[in-house]
């Protein structure tokens, strides 16, 4: 019953609680382990990296970390960073390591309980023609990673492990323990733009549809796409791929929202639209709120979090990331009547450091790993 209460809190309640309650300890479960299953009970899931807390070389394993839920912020310190290269931090707060000389080279860490998932090479998905040719990516920080997210987790028997990979563009599916990765098959003309965990299922966003991976397998049965929502047949926007992006986000475990980043041809400047995801109906319904949330977008990574715990933020706002080239001039969008927050910062790539929490969020969910590592 105790770990029940902490963990519907928090993880970090259950892990504060084993370190000051030794019997208590003895007699529950762990939340660190040798390389095994991705445990649903323990993911950070309301909690986000977001830089190092000290600029000292002797704390370069330090992290900062916020809890989006309750504004709560701590330090953690992660040695795993020092022999590892960072190349993403996943939708449930893992970070994404990878190491030439470990025995499978990629492995899964959760931050606050320190608990380390082996995976398979995603190399093995490869064809021999692909692992031979010397312009494949696949070697430490050239090894591109688009997306990463866990299927399932709710059940550590079940936990699978999805990766969208760039050079070669492939979907590879593992779970803890195999040997090495499976492809799933989709048609590698479409860019995945976002990859978002929601209601025990992954979502990708792609030029025609929202997207999501089946990974039950068998023989006769390998893993496979299907269409969540297809906007080829009533299409809510026209998509150009040289300019336009789409983004999913899990506002706060109530609704998948899609926010389309677009480009208006008649003024030459940047438009935005909201759409809520009928899951029951597969349609995308235009919407005029964030049910009061602000949410952050980058071209791989969203938070949600809410104004009654961050009062710096406007609800029904969706902010923009540092990877999208126009945040230096545009600092918000405001759903309700669609007017633009314009940005007040002034930018110099040799001393930038944000400043302001919208600054700081907008920064942390930049997708390239070594950003924050």
């Amino acid at each position: 019953m105790i770990a029940e209460r902490l963990l519907a809190a928090d993880v970090a309640d259950y892990v504060r609680f084993r370190a000051v309650c030794g019997p208590w300890r003895r007699c529950c479960a762990s939340p660190r382990g040798g390389g095994g299953p991705v445990d649903g009970r323990f993911l950070p899931r309301r909690w986000i990296m977001i830089d190092k807390a000290s600029p000292a070389a002797a704390a370069a394993r330090r992290h900062r970390f916020l809890n989006v839920a309750t504004g709560e912020c701590i330090h953690t310190d992660l040695p795993e960073l020092a022999e590892h290269d960072l190349l993403m931090v996943t939708p449930e707060g893992l970070l994404l390591l990878f190491r030439k000389d470990a025995p499978h080279g990629v492995r899964l860490l959760n931050p606050l309980t320190r608990h380390l998932t082996e995976l398979p090479p995603f190399a093995t998905v490869l064809t021999p023609e692909q692992r031979n040719d010397p312009h494949q990516g696949l070697r430490g920080e050239d090894f591109r990673v688009r997306g990463v997210a866990i299927a399932d987790s709710s059940s550590t028997s079940t936990s699978t492990v999805v990766a969208y990979l760039k050079s070669p563009t492939t979907l590879a599916v593992a779970k803890p323990g195999d040997e090495r990765c499976t492809k799933i098959d989709f048609d590698h003309r479409l860019m995945l733009y976002s990859t978002v965990p929601f209601a025990s299922r992954i979502y990708h966003a792609t030029a025609i549809g929202i997207m999501t991976p089946e990974t039950t397998t068998s023989s006769d049965q390998p893993p496979r796409m299907l269409t969540a929502v297809d906007t080829t047949i009533d299409p809510p926007f026209s998509f150009c791929s040289m300019s336009d992006s789409l983004h999913l986000v899990d506002n706060g475990g109530r609704e998948l929202i899609l926010v389309y980043r677009t480009v208006s041809h008649d003024e030459f400047r940047r438009e935005y639209a909201v759409y809520r995801m009928d899951l029951d109906s597969r349609l995308l319904i235009p919407a005029r709120s964030l049910s009061g949330r602000a949410v952050f977008i980058g071209l791989s990574r969203s938070v949600s979090i809410s104004p009654s715990t961050f009062p710096s933020v406007t609800g029904d706002t969706v902010y923009l990331g540092f990877d999208c080239g126009e945040r230096t001039k545009i600092s918000g969008y405001h759903v309700g009547d669609g007017s633009i927050e314009h940005s007040q910062l002034i930018k110099h790539a040799s001393w930038f450091k944000p400043s302001t929490l919208v600054d700081c969020l907008s920064w942390c969910i930049k997708s390239n790993g070594k950003q924050l590592g």
